[in-house]
């Protein structure tokens, strides 16, 4: 059975009937609108990529976090590093970009960045290399523009819904597969709380004890 979880641009679905035992043990699809950064298309449908579910979320968390605080020291130090590994990586960032984080999945590659007013995320979906649907050939690197404010809103309306809804069933499925989920919910539920108080705050710039904590 696969869920989906929905903001305006931001789509994560996860098929909760099957679990590989790795550190990947779940497939799951993200898109943003019609950009597939995880997952692929095969003979006209949409499949999964193996992915950690926790670390899809945490990382999408992450990126507001630091989109939201482009003036931390570690934030523009981490900018300034991820800009190069970015060029490096064949990646042609604009350069009026303030802040620069990667996410990185399974198959796919993905920098949000932040001009102060847009969400900028250039990805590579290795796995879309191989496509046979014919709308999403050469389609596999790219990106994909949207208001902060729309992406800060998306990340956060699907990190709740799916620590609401689904995450105490991916943590069933893990103790039936004998792994233990840990902590994994109580932090992610945390730094949602964080992440949210950051965006609600008047000036999302200045940095605030908690984010300062999460850096430590």
């Amino acid at each position: 059975m696969w869920i989906t979880i929905q903001g305006k641009h931001l789509t994560i679905k996860i098929d909760l009937d099957r679990y590989i035992p790795s550190p990947d043990p779940f497939f799951s699809i993200f898109t943003i609108d019609d950009h597939i950064l995880v997952g692929a298309c095969w003979k006209g449908k949409l499949e999964g990529d193996e992915s950690d579910v926790y670390r899809v979320f945490e990382n999408l968390l992450d990126a507001c976090s630091c989109l939201l605080d482009p003036e931390h020291p570690h934030v523009r130090a981490l900018t300034r590093f991820e800009r190069k590994n970015a060029e490096e990586a064949g990646f042609r960032l604009k350069g009026d970009e303030v802040v620069v984080y990667r996410g990185v999945e399974r198959n796919s590659i993905y920098y949000a960045c932040s001009t102060g007013r847009i969400a900028r995320i250039y990805y590579h979906n290795e796995l879309l290399e191989f496509t046979d649907c014919p709308e999403y050939k050469g389609k596999h690197k790219g990106v994909v523009e949207l208001s902060l404010k729309e992406f800060v809103e998306d990340v956060l309306k699907i990190s709740r819904e799916y620590l609401e809804k689904y995450a105490s069933i991916i943590d069933r499925i893990l103790i039936e597969n004998e792994h233990n989920p840990g902590d994994d919910y109580e932090y992610l539920l945390n730094f949602y709380q964080e992440v949210k108080k950051m965006y609600e705050k008047p000036s999302c710039g200045s940095s605030s004890l908690s984010k300062k904590e999460h850096w430590a």
